[in-house]
């Protein structure tokens, strides 16, 4: 009877990792609760509520349920041969120009939430490329999920805050 090889790994499994990574991101939301120095036991981190500004995206009741080319008349914006292609590059250029990260966590919208955007391209350069719980700049659009999502709040990262637009009541 001839016995499996050795895998490299399984000598190593009790031995502590010699890599140590930290992340300092929310360290301002640390507390120490007692002794101990790994940090496993003896942090605790105090809820301050959200973490970000939420910023709120609302498309316009009226254009629920359009075409294409009827989105892009009410951009006043002649709608070419294929409007779904011209549309999506529409939006795919106002969601560079928007201030915000790569990618927002989407939280419930509320009607406190305030609103920066109002006009109809940057309600679509936002719900067209999110889901319920994200928002991706570099996500292909997705038209008809816009028309029905219809409104979305953005968790805006503090780092990013600071570039945000005064804000519209």
């Amino acid at each position: 009877m001839t016995l499996p090889a050795r895998r490299p790994l399984l000598h190593n499994m009790s031995a502590p990792p010699k890599t140590v990574v930290k992340y300092s991101g929310l360290a301002g939301l640390a507390t120490q609760i007692g002794p101990g120095g790994s940090g496993v036991c003896s942090v605790g981190f105090k809820c301050t509520g959200v973490f970000g500004t939420p910023v709120r995206f609302v498309l316009p009741p009226d254009l629920v349920g359009k075409s294409p080319g009827d989105l892009l008349r009410h951009l006043q914006i002649e709608p070419r041969p294929d409007p779904e292609q011209q549309l999506a590059a529409l939006i795919n250029t106002r969601a560079n120009e928007l201030p915000l990260p790569d990618g927002c966590v989407v939280i419930p919208a509320v009607d406190s939430h305030r609103l920066i955007w109002t006009d109809a391209l940057s309600a679509l350069a936002i719900l067209a490329k999110c889901s319920d719980s994200i928002w991706l700049r570099a996500k292909s659009p997705a038209l008809h999920a816009a028309l029905v999502r219809q409104k979305a709040t953005l968790l805006v990262p503090p780092r990013f805050a600071d570039r945000l637009p005064e804000m519209t009541p």
